[in-house]
């Protein structure tokens, strides 16, 4: 807050001045009469102009200015301080307002019974200034206008998708303010998706992987059971020839057809030549004593027909000794391997996954794919809303930025809760006590009622005469205070 300036140059200035931050003590309303600013070396008509512009009219004005006001000013007229300190435009400023001084003291009426009526005039008040000065008393004070505020912070790092209100706007508790998307959870959602895509890329690799692995497994498998097979049909093949071999000396014409039978040769070199080839089983023919090769399908040799008649025929008693005799146990283990391979061949899709992974990654890549579509389907929107009852103060962002954590995004006053801070010297503490009733001056010559809440014992400041300064606290009794800018400059008196 600035530190009000106290100087006999400000009781020269016409009412409707305000103090301003940046420019000091300024005018917003133009006076009825205002001083020459080109009687100062270095104002030009155009410094002039600007100068009025800004709310300066008078030399009072330039001679108050200090460094900071100066700086600001000099970024208005687009020249550099230094040259204003070089031309010294505050002194110069402060030698005209001497010499407006003294040339209107030095003007005396014409008249001596006008000039005695003056000179009384003049020690009847200087007898009272003297009076007001020696008491210390209703001496007025430069306050500041000012509210409590609350302020609303970012809860998240965020960005700013929506703003539902503007400065200076009234909102009500539990009003939507501003509209947050958390960049948390986006950031979240974009790496989940590349895990996804990662994922289903490992899932494709593992899949061609499989299928090639199995398409291999597939083939030995296959190899493997035909040739079991073979040998399971060359064993059903040789029981049934032993059998037959038994049964020949019995083997007579039934119904006048001749049955053939199998010479004791012919069988044992039947039973002696068992050759498995890799695409069909050979047999032997006793009549023509050759071999033939047929396809792994023909289990059963090419037997003419008249002896299949009399194999049919002579069904009922070679049954019964073959269900006498004992099961070969070769026969049986070669049965159970290819039960054994055909249950692999049914489950081996199943295994050649699981062997390379392919399952585990599809069940990741499902459940990635369930998480980043719930994922989605949670509100990443933040709703901020009003806490409070006020006036909107500045809004610091735009939409589409993107805000950190705890950084302030506005600030609501509370306008029912204004008050006025004053800056007391301490040597006119007294004149003040917690409680007390005062005269507010607002902008417009508005008269109203205050009282002091807040003496601190402790000064705050140093002002520019030197004098220590403590900022008391001045709320607002009787008529309800004017709807004016906070930061406006209040005149402050204390009650008779």
């Amino acid at each position: 807050m600035d530190e009000p300036m106290e100087s006999p140059i400000i009781a020269t200035l016409p009412r409707g001045h305000r103090m301003d931050r940046r420019f000091g003590v300024v005018f917003d309303i133009a006076p009825e009469l205002s001083d020459d600013l080109t009687r100062v070396d270095g104002v030009r008509t155009r410094e002039a102009v600007i100068l009025n512009q800004l709310g300066i009219y008078f030399w009072g004005q330039m001679a108050l200015w200090r460094h900071r006001e100066m700086s600001a000013i000099a970024d208005e007229l687009q020249i550099s301080i230094g040259r204003m300190v070089d031309e010294a435009w505050t002194e110069q400023a402060k030698n005209l307002c001497s010499v407006a001084a003294l040339r209107k003291s030095s003007t005396l009426p014409a008249s001596p019974l006008r000039t005695m009526s003056l000179l009384a005039v003049a020690l009847l008040t200087g007898f009272c200034l003297v009076y007001f000065l020696g008491q210390q008393r209703n001496q007025p004070l430069t306050g500041i206008l000012s509210a409590d505020m609350t302020t609303i912070r970012v809860p998240a790092a965020s960005r700013l998708t929506n703003v539902q209100i503007k400065s200076g706007d009234e909102v009500f508790s539990g009003q939507p303010l501003l509209t947050l998307e958390k960049l948390e959870h986006l950031a979240l959602i974009e790496s989940h998706e590349q895990f996804v895509r990662d994922l289903e890329r490992e899932v494709k690799r593992v899949t061609a992987q499989a299928v090639i692995e199995l398409e291999w497994r597939t083939r030995e498998l296959n190899r493997d059971l035909s040739h079991v097979r073979q040998r399971v049909a060359l064993k059903e093949l040789d029981g049934r020839t032993a059998s037959h071999v038994s049964d020949g000396q019995r083997n007579r014409v039934q119904d006048g057809v001749p049955v053939r039978s199998v010479s004791s040769s012919n069988a044992a070199q039947l039973n002696s030549r068992h050759l498995t080839l890799a695409r069909g089983i050979m047999f032997f023919s006793g009549a023509s004593g050759k071999s033939s090769a047929v396809s792994e399908s023909a289990l059963v040799p090419d037997v003419p027909v008249p002896v299949q008649t009399a194999a049919t025929q002579h069904n009922a008693v070679s049954s019964d000794s073959e269900a006498a005799s004992p099961v070969d146990p070769d026969l049986q283990t070669l049965r159970a391997e290819q039960s054994r391979l055909e249950a692999v061949r049914s489950t081996l899709p199943a295994i050649v996954n699981e062997a390379v992974g392919a399952t585990t990654i599809q069940a990741q890549y499902a459940e990635a794919a369930r998480k980043l579509e719930s994922m989605k389907t949670v509100s990443r929107v933040v709703n901020v809303t009003s806490p409070v009852y006020g006036t909107v103060g500045q809004v610091r962002y735009r939409e589409g930025d993107d805000m950190h954590e705890g950084e302030v995004m506005l600030s609501i006053l509370h306008t029912d809760r204004r008050y006025v801070t004053a800056y007391l010297p301490t040597r006119r503490v007294r004149e003040m006590r917690p409680g007390q009733e005062v005269e507010l001056l607002f902008p417009g010559n508005e008269e109203f009622r205050g009282q002091v809440v807040d003496i601190p014992m402790v000064a705050e400041v140093t002002g520019q005469t030197g004098d220590t300064l403590a900022a008391i606290r001045i709320e607002q009794v009787g008529r309800l205070w004017p709807n004016v800018p906070i930061g406006s400059q209040i005149d402050v008196t204390s009650s008779r």
